[in-house]
């Protein structure tokens, strides 16, 4: 998918921004770059990759990854219990005195 001047330029209509020509022509080719490296990951994924890349550019397989555990978390009622006047969740306003 190839962006045009004119998706850039709805682009910054549509979020109240003006660019000049200059900058519309580099903005224009930096949206393409990053459409065709999404296109590349989208590419990745859908061919069923077994490997993954870490932050830390190591390729990482999906068998060295932990798997995912269910554990206990805390009630309602010790996460709330230094709250003051809590109907059984947060409030967002603070309490008047």
């Amino acid at each position: 998918m190839a962006i045009s001047k004119t998706d850039i330029e709805k682009l910054a209509w549509l979020v109240r921004l003006s660019f000049s020509d200059e900058e519309l022509e580099r903005f224009t080719a930096e949206f393409d770059e990053i459409i065709a490296f999404a296109d590349t990951i989208n590419q990745s994924i859908e061919g069923g990759t077994e490997q993954i890349r870490s932050v830390g550019a190591r390729m990482v397989s999906f068998d060295e990854l932990r798997s995912d555990e269910v554990a206990p978390s805390l009630s309602n009622e010790k996460i709330l219990s230094n709250v003051e006047g809590y109907n059984g969740f947060f409030s967002l306003e603070r309490s008047r005195k």
